[in-house]
């Protein structure tokens, strides 16, 4: 089933990437290692060679008596998409990672997988010896990938990475980096950098690799760098064909198709360097690194720190902790200095340091206790933060292996305790009738986060026992009396104190009269009225505030205007424009010391003697009687002149009667721009609506007449002076010109001859003749003249027919 399953994965999985060469693990101290394995090919890859793979293959291991096994890692590989269950030395292995790169031949990509599984407990049990990896099987496999017909990249292999540790070997930092990256005549150079190195001694360091898939008969450009310098190991690794087949521990030159080397680096890496690059080349093989081994010489601490217990913080406002806590010595191949400092910060707010006592040796550690206040701009909760080899501003002194692993922290919460500001004694007037306090005015200014309450008793206080119920409206019974509080947040409360007191003041006593008046509708309404500030034992203040209600409804707001003194008074007066649904009796109400919402600002002896209502009726006069239209002669345009007042009479009801004339109906109900002129009004149409208004001292009426003009007889003259002198120098007719506007006027001379023709837009005859004989453009001699006056008007069907004389 497993030939099935790996045939099935070949031809239907989609892409797989590689995976990135990085850090697997470290270890610091007096380590080496070693490496061991076996190919599963019977000859190299390529061109002709048997398309035939093994199952399983052997190697052996072998240590000297005094090196100890640290750790094993087993990885296998082949081509295809993968067998992750193989078996070492008859033992189960199942892959615990894995790792898949891609490489395209021929237009078609093939996969190639590797895998990795922790044989440490293994290789410690078993110890020297010879290992047997078997049930890698590829067999159905590797026909795809076999010349012909395929790539040429049939392989399969496995080896054992193992770290050891020597007391006869110098301190090193070994590093373990793994993944799965390729080179080919594809994809020509591979570059791999290698961080989280720490280089103190150039002397005997090494680079060791485990590649897949190189062949010893292809070397086109193939080159294995680090840091820009060719490695080399000839014979068995030349210059100029790093994969081809060889393990650098045996000294073996036909491990098919799997490189085991290591290569000394000491001239290519300097001391003080924290990574490496290393580069692959590769004009025509196609390599697979899968793990790549450094040995540096290096002697250094490494400082961590654990938090152990703290104490401190548990009662309320006490921010004094005392911190217990160890510094370690652990993954170090030297001794941590004396003296190495210790910060301690509440998030990032150094709050204390310390340091070291004594030189702490490889895998020791030293415990030690700090105490320090919490300073007051710290949170109640915030993070402790301890940090050795810090000198309080994120900087260290000691030269470690790791630099990122010298803190601990823990999250710390601290009892504190409520505050109280702003707390303040209360006082008010002993007035008429009892004295209550609202006693938040006392706590105005404490955080409302906070819970509070108020009692009788500081003992009460204490034991949050019978609050007072109705702190709004609080009547004393002592002068003074102590209030005492309990303010409290989710750990801690508080108590404090606070008297109230009644206290003897010099208090006004405002009181309001209105006057009794007549209420008219859709009038304005004078409302006098008189504030009073009798009772009283101190003035009442200047724009003490006054609110008039109309059957409970705000309508107008005033105010006094001077300061009123003890037993003095103010009168004032306030119109008010009354609601047009309001009922034939209603009410007005007026309140002193009362803003419209029904506040007062001034206190008083007495707060409940501030209003007066008046209960008033509408009152009506009888109506105008109906009035005679106007009517004049047209002297124009459909306009006249005419005498608006000759109605006054028959309007009248009284000599005290005002009587005004308005152009709209509105203006007359508002008493808003009367007529000025109305002896002498000249009418804007024909007919026009005039509308009167009469008015007593109860109410007023209105009504209204019409306005029209007709066309009258035209008055002719029979003579004028065209003389120059301004003085009756035209034939001027009245009641003519604009009014009849389509008439013609005919001027004949004694003897009969037409001398001029005249039409409206001509105006009056001027005496000058403008045709016939004695046509002359100059005035026509004395003498009588006559005239034919067509009005071309229904009314006046016959012409006007007469004579005129001249005369000057």
């Amino acid at each position: 089933m497993k030939r099935y399953l790996l045939i099935f994965f070949l031809l239907f999985s989609s892409v797989v990437f590689s995976q990135d060469i990085s850090l697997y693990q470290q270890f610091n101290g007096r380590f080496d290692y070693t490496a061991f394995g076996n190919t599963l090919n019977v000859e190299e890859n390529g061109q002709g060679g048997q398309c035939f793979i093994l199952t399983s293959s052997s190697a052996d291991f072998q240590l000297q008596p005094n090196q100890e096994v640290v750790a094993a890692y087993l990885y296998w590989a082949g081509s295809g998409p993968g067998d992750f269950n193989v078996t070492f030395n008859q033992v189960p292995i199942i892959a615990e990672r894995t790792f898949n790169v891609t490489y395209n031949s021929g237009g078609n990509d093939y996969i190639y997988f590797s895998a990795f599984a922790d044989v440490t407990q293994q290789i410690q049990s078993t110890g020297n010896g010879n290992y047997t990896l078997a049930d890698l099987d590829l067999t159905f496999i590797i026909p795809a990938y076999c010349s012909p017909p395929g790539s040429g990249t049939n392989f399969g292999g496995w080896a054992v990475t193992v770290v050891y540790e020597d007391p006869s070997l110098p301190n090193n930092q070994l590093n373990v980096f793994d993944g799965l990256e390729s080179v080919s005549r594809n994809n020509q150079t591979l570059e791999i950098t290698l961080d989280n190195l720490m280089v103190l001694d150039s002397q005997g360091a090494k680079i060791g690799f485990l590649a897949w898939e190189g062949d010893s008969q292809l070397a086109v450009n193939e080159t294995l760098r680090i840091n820009g310098n060719i490695l080399s190991n000839p014979p068995l690794n030349p210059a100029d064909n790093a994969f081809n087949g060889t393990n650098s521990f045996t000294g073996s030159d036909v491990l098919y198709n799997m490189d085991i080397d290591v290569y000394p680096i000491s001239n290519y890496i300097n001391p003080g360097d924290t990574s490496a690059t290393v580069q692959l080349t590769s004009g025509q093989d196609f390599v697979m690194v899968n793990n790549i081994i450094t040995v540096l010489n290096t002697e250094l601490p490494d400082a961590t720190i654990s938090i152990d217990n703290i104490i401190g913080g548990t009662e309320c406002g006490n921010r004094e902790l005392s911190v217990d806590y160890t510094v370690y010595n652990l993954n170090s191949t030297e001794a941590l200095p004396a003296g190495t400092p210790i910060a301690f910060y509440a998030n990032e707010f150094l709050v204390a340091q310390t340091a070291t006592v004594a030189i702490i040796p490889i895998d020791g550690e030293e415990s030690g206790t700090i105490t320090f206040t919490v300073p007051s701009n710290i949170e109640a909760d915030f993070i402790l933060k301890a940090v050795v080899d810090d000198t309080g501003n994120g900087t260290g002194i000691v030269h470690e292996i790791n630099e990122d692993n010298n803190e601990d922290q823990t999250p710390i919460h601290l009892l504190v305790n409520p505050i109280i500001t702003g707390l303040h004694n209360l006082e008010t007037c002993d007035v008429i009738g009892e004295e209550y306090f609202n006693l938040n005015e006392a706590t105005s200014e404490i955080d409302p986060l906070y819970e509070l309450s108020f009692h009788l008793s500081e003992v009460d206080a204490q034991n949050n026992e019978n609050p007072i119920t109705n702190p709004e409206n609080f009547q004393n019974t002592e002068n003074p009396q102590t209030i005492y509080i309990r303010i409290s947040n989710s750990d801690c409360f508080l108590t404090a104190s606070f008297t109230v007191e009644v206290v003897p003041c010099p208090l006004p006593d405002a009181t309001i009269v209105i006057s009794e008046v007549s209420a008219c509708r859709n009038r304005v309404l004078p409302l006098p009225f008189t504030v009073y500030n009798l009772q009283a034992t101190g003035p009442l203040p200047a724009n003490t505030s006054i609110a008039f209600y109309v059957e409970n409804v705000l309508l107008a707001l005033s105010q006094t205007r001077q300061s009123i003194p003890i037993g003095g008074s103010e009168n004032g007066e306030v119109a008010l424009l009354l609601p047009n649904g309001l009922p034939n009796t209603f009410t007005i109400t007026a309140i002193v010391d009362d803003d419209g919402n029904g506040n007062g600002t001034v206190e008083e002896l007495r707060e409940d003697n501030n209003s007066f209502t008046q209960v008033i009726s509408f009152e009506s006069i009888p109506p105008i009687p109906s009035l005679p239209n106007l009517l004049k002669c047209d002297k124009g345009f459909d306009t006249a002149i005419f005498d608006l007042t000759q109605q006054d009479d028959l309007i009248r009801m009284g000599p005290e009667d005002v009587v005004l004339y308005f152009t709209t109906a509105e203006d007359a109900l508002q008493n808003a721009n009367p007529i000025t002129n109305p002896t002498e009004y000249e009418n804007e149409t024909d007919p026009q609506t005039i509308y009167v208004r009469l008015e007593n001292e109860i109410c007023f009426a209105t009504s209204s007449f019409l306005l029209t003009t007709e066309n009258c007889a035209p008055f002719i003259p029979q003579g004028f002076s065209p003389n120059g002198d301004g003085i009756n120098d035209t034939f001027e007719i009245s009641n003519l010109l604009n009014i009849y506007e389509n008439f013609e006027l005919h001027i004949y001379s004694r003897d009969g001859n037409l001398i001029h023709t005249a039409h409206n837009a001509d105006g009056f005859w001027d005496g000058i003749a403008t045709q016939g004989l004695l046509f002359t453009g100059s005035v026509v001699p004395v003498g009588t003249y006559y005239y034919v006056l067509i009005l071309n008007d229904p009314k006046y069907p016959e012409p006007f027919i007469g004579w005129v004389y001249v005369n000057y």
